[in-house]
């Protein structure tokens, strides 16, 4: 796979960004640079079905064809909100679940850029989903990226057959040489059936925590993120306080890591990042490894993001309102 390079004439200047592929480096536009500890703000965030404005084929059916309702402009409104978001919260790494295309990160780049101030750009990104998937995750940094890699999953031993189940998205961002692995991941939903579908959601944290255990005998900084279909509480808590873990994830190869979602006297953070059947759930996480710590952790629903009564502003397709079913939640990643 080669390296991506679109050039885009901002006004007065022109600022290249740079899509990472497997293996390979990028850079053009400079990071930040601070001396000692290094620390980025993330914002991780289910866009809910953000489709493009063209037809392909693989769209969900509300999103097929303009007579089903969608549409360019409806699209163009939805970049706009999109990035009165990501400006609000104004994160180093943007990291997103539920995109399209690798094209939409183009257009992203193109609405948060900044004429005035080249490290506030997001001048590296990267995508992945599935091939005929309809959609798959991405990231936009202000850092290099490097190191893209899959972990996707091959299961034949269950009774049925394995459904499309997203691949767990490892890439590195690089600040002041200093590399963090970044894990992303959008677990298989409870469609069909919580229990049903559990099995998947299973062998995915079991991924996870094999690559964690892994990361923690390299000492290799690690912090994954993402939308798991998994309510913090559906994950083993480790009991005690002032502990550097406060979950284990499940599989093979057992990993401790910490969560964001409990504060330090172990009760949970209100409200959830989703609101199903009059519930809050927290589906959205943040979680570290070794030699990682997540700090000033956030559920962003103070915008026009949010509905009168508290809850997320679903996107309507017939009607071209709101934004997303998920609210997006940000921390600040140190290692």
């Amino acid at each position: 796979m080669k390296k991506s390079f679109f050039n885009f004439f901002l006004s007065v200047m022109w600022t290249v960004f740079c899509l990472c592929s497997c293996n390979q480096s990028c850079s053009l536009v400079e990071g930040k640079k601070n001396a000692g500890v290094n620390s980025v703000k993330v914002l991780n965030w289910n866009l809910q079905t953000f489709f493009d404005g063209s037809f392909n084929g693989n769209e969900y059916s509300e999103f097929s064809s303009g007579a089903a309702g969608w549409n360019k402009e409806k699209y163009d409104v939805r970049l706009e909100r999109l990035s009165e978001v990501v400006k609000s919260v104004d994160p180093d790494i943007f990291v997103m679940q539920e995109l399209e295309s690798e094209d939409q990160l183009y257009d992203i780049f193109n609405r948060l850029c900044s004429n005035f101030s080249l490290s506030k750009n997001y001048g590296y990104g990267c995508f992945f989903k599935e091939e005929g998937g309809a959609i798959g995750c991405g990231v936009l940094s202000r850092y290099p990226l490097f190191g893209k890699s899959v972990h996707s999953l091959d299961i034949r031993s269950e009774e049925e057959s394995q459904p499309s189940m997203r691949p767990l998205l490892k890439v590195f961002v690089n600040v002041n040489d200093r590399p963090l692995l970044l894990l992303i991941n959008h677990w298989k939903s409870k469609s069909g059936g919580e229990e049903k579908s559990e099995v998947w959601r299973n062998y995915q944290e079991a991924v996870l925590a094999e690559t964690f255990a892994r990361c923690t005998e390299d000492k290799i900084p690690a912090a994954a993120c993402g939308d798991f279909n998994r309510d913090i509480l559906e994950f083993r808590k480790i009991a005690g306080r002032k502990l550097q873990f406060n979950v284990e994830l499940n599989g093979e190869n057992p990993a401790q890591v910490y969560s964001p979602w409990y504060d330090s006297g172990g009760n949970l953070l209100e409200p959830g990042s989703y609101f199903y059947n009059g519930n809050w759930e927290r589906i959205d996480h943040f979680f570290a490894g070794s030699g990682v710590s997540l700090c000033d952790f956030k559920v962003e629903n103070k915008g026009g993001w949010a509905n009168a009564d508290g809850t997320p502003a679903k996107y309507i397709v017939k009607y071209g309102t709101g934004y997303s079913d998920h609210f997006p939640v940000s921390c600040v990643v140190t290692w």
